[in-house]
């Protein structure tokens, strides 16, 4: 009998031993957001990022330390009015930029809602990448230009209906 207990203790012993607890961090109050840690993976941005504007760009968009460094603060932007006649400058300050990801594939062209195409102009040590939506209103143009041998942006319009 006393076998059979301690091999049965053994076995309690062993499965709480191996069980895997999954913390959950409960908000304090209601008002109060759960704290979620996201773990981003350094990306090793290559010493001749800025040889190419297409190897700047896949790592403009792929790098958020990398894109805030790239872009002069404050930035002056042009963004349609309130009254959808004209489009306004703004400027915008880092503690208000969000991140933007430019990065396109074919399948957006062919979704439901928010469709467009993208297409990227070079001219020298100017680019622009132009945002163009299909039987929509978006219409954005992102510049970008090569600053002391650094492709940097400098502006966007964006005069979306």
């Amino acid at each position: 009998m006393k076998i059979l207990s301690f091999t049965t203790y053994l076995l309690i012993v062993l499965a709480i031993i191996s069980c895997k607890q999954e913390v959950k961090t409960e908000p304090k109050s209601e008002s109060e957001p759960e704290v979620v840690e996201k773990v981003e993976e350094k990306i090793k941005i290559p010493n001749d990022v800025d040889v190419e504007f297409k190897t700047f760009f896949r790592f403009f968009n792929k790098d958020s330390t990398f894109q805030i460094s790239r872009i002069g603060f404050p930035l002056k932007i042009m963004e349609m009015n309130g009254e959808m006649s004209d489009v306004e400058p703004r400027i915008i300050e880092l503690k208000d930029y969000g991140i933007i990801d430019l990065t396109h594939d074919k399948s957006i062209e062919n979704r439901e809602y928010d469709a467009y195409t993208q297409q990227i102009i070079l001219n020298g040590s100017k680019a622009k990448v132009e945002l163009r939506g299909i039987d929509n209103g978006i219409h954005n143009d992102f510049e970008f230009e090569k600053i002391d041998g650094k492709w940097k942006m400098i502006t966007w319009t964006d005069s979306s209906t």
